[in-house]
């Protein structure tokens, strides 16, 4: 009985009945639900639908012109900031490097002590000539041809690169040339605030003695290397009182090879090659060594090399140290890597041009058909290699380093770094290939015609000295020479 009564409940029509209009319910839920969903995505693709045609149908009205351009940046750098005048000191004889000394430093990456003192004395430009005056009376700035790297470069190469040699540097050198600047009465005036010296040397001030550094460091340095890391990395940089300059290359400043022999006017390599190449007698890149121009139809097919980069690994056991062990992606990795992290190295993509060295006609050639310069950190965040870029049209990408990675570029308050560079952070450099075969053609384009009209005037180059425009620039906002005192009104 007990069972019968089970089973008869079981199979009552009233049972029966709340189950079947629960299903019927549930149903309709989600019938209903799905509809809303169809119906909210119809209506928000409609709206969508109907943005774009409206976008594309209606024309709004481009903004009038400025009347003050000045309010925009990066600023117009046809404009002077000031009428800044400079006095150069010149020493007696017993305080000038021997030529011998001279001579061997300008084969070495120290050599923008003596280009940027050449533009001013007698190899002035058409840029320099009306930053300089003969009459210390009237000058804003006082450049002192201060060449201690120069100096300490003989000392080290004699030595076979034993660093921690000084050779004299600070009392038979620093000392007495300091002493003689300030006998001149002009230090006075402000304290050698508005002296300059040259520092183009990684660690800026840092190799000489505490005494030495007291003597030259109220004065504005010109240095190759500005880190806004912190200590120690950036102990030696000063944020307001150096101004960061472009380092001079062998490639350029050396050896004198001129890029214009090998691409042509709009930077674009010549097709049958680079032209007869002349020897030259200073830093060209603007013209051809010919002193000839030559305008050819532009073809992106010419730059067939995806990248390029030449340069070293660091020394085994430098670990992190070196280049943040960055340029270990660049070439196969050692023997001691675990399996599974061991690779074949960047050098080993197609069309990608990596190595350590390569004689200097050679490396030309090949920045003229290279679209895209790798610029990791070396010892420091600067790479004399971006420069090299600038000069030969390349688009250089900077991993790791750059503007937006610690690095204080040269003249950042007058040149926007991001319009003709490419940032790729440590964290995806293991990326760079598929992040360079993403950009499009048109990006690359874009991207290397701004190389070619504004990043190359930023190269240390001899034919017009842009770089002391811009240096002139910076004096004149550090010194507040004219620029004036006006309130800008805000409403």
């Amino acid at each position: 009985m007990r069972t019968l009564a089970i089973a008869h409940l079981r199979t009552h029509p009233l049972r029966s009945s709340l189950t079947v209009l629960l299903a019927v319910v549930s149903i309709l839920l989600l019938a209903f639900w799905a509809f809303s969903a169809f119906s909210s995505s119809t209506a928000s693709q409609a709206i969508k639908f109907d943005r774009d045609r409206d976008a594309q149908t209606t024309a709004f009205p481009p903004l009038d012109d400025l009347l003050d351009r000045h309010r925009l940046w990066p600023p117009d750098l046809a404009q002077s900031l000031c009428s800044l005048k400079i006095y150069v000191y010149t020493f007696p004889s017993h305080l000038r490097l021997p030529q011998s000394t001279i001579n061997q430093c300008r084969w070495s990456a120290y050599n923008s002590e003596l280009l940027l003192h050449g533009l001013l004395t007698e190899n002035k430009t058409s840029t320099t000539s009306p930053l300089i005056t003969n009459n210390p009376t009237e000058a804003d700035v006082f450049f002192i041809p201060l060449f201690p790297a120069c100096y300490l470069f003989k000392c080290w190469v004699a030595a076979g690169w034993k660093k921690a040699l000084r050779c004299g540097v600070e009392d038979e050198y620093i000392l007495p040339a300091m002493e003689w600047v300030k006998e001149q009465g002009f230090w006075d005036r402000n304290n050698g605030s508005d002296h300059l010296i040259i520092h183009p040397m990684d660690f800026i001030d840092g190799y000489y003695t505490e005494e030495a550094r007291l003597a030259m460091n109220s004065s504005a340095y010109l240095v190759t290397v500005g880190d806004l890391r912190p200590p120690p990395y950036s102990s030696h940089y000063r944020r307001n009182r150096d101004i960061v300059i472009p380092s001079s290359t062998h490639l350029l400043n050396s050896y004198y090879i001129n890029p214009r022999d090998y691409v042509d006017v709009n930077g674009h390599p010549y097709p049958k090659g680079p032209l007869p190449v002349r020897q030259m007698d200073g830093s060209e890149i603007f013209l051809p060594s010919s002193g000839k121009d030559y305008w050819l139809s532009p073809s992106l097919k010419n730059r067939k090399t995806i990248a390029v980069f030449r340069g070293g690994i660091g020394r085994p056991g430098e670990g992190e140290s070196y280049a943040l062990s960055i340029r270990s992606l660049f070439f196969p990795s050692a023997n001691t890597t675990p399996p599974h992290l061991s690779h074949a190295g960047f050098s080993s993509i197609p069309s990608w041009d990596i190595a350590e060295w390569s004689e200097n006609e050679d490396y030309a050639r090949i920045l003229s058909r290279s679209k895209f310069g790798l610029a990791p950190p070396g010892y420091t965040l600067d790479t004399t290699r971006i420069y090299e870029y600038f000069a030969f049209g390349v688009v250089p990408v900077f991993i790791g380093t750059g503007h937006r990675g610690g690095q204080v570029m040269p003249f950042v308050d007058d040149f926007d770094y991001s319009s003709f560079s490419i940032f790729v952070p440590r964290s995806e450099a293991h990326m760079l290939p598929s992040i360079l075969a993403a950009i499009s053609d048109d990006e690359y384009e874009r991207l290397r015609r701004k190389v070619w009209e504004i990043g190359r005037l930023l190269v240390l180059e001899g034919g017009r000295g842009n770089v002391w425009r811009w240096i002139a620039r910076d004096l004149c906002r550090m010194q507040g020479v004219g620029m004036g005192t006006s309130v800008i009104e805000y409403t």
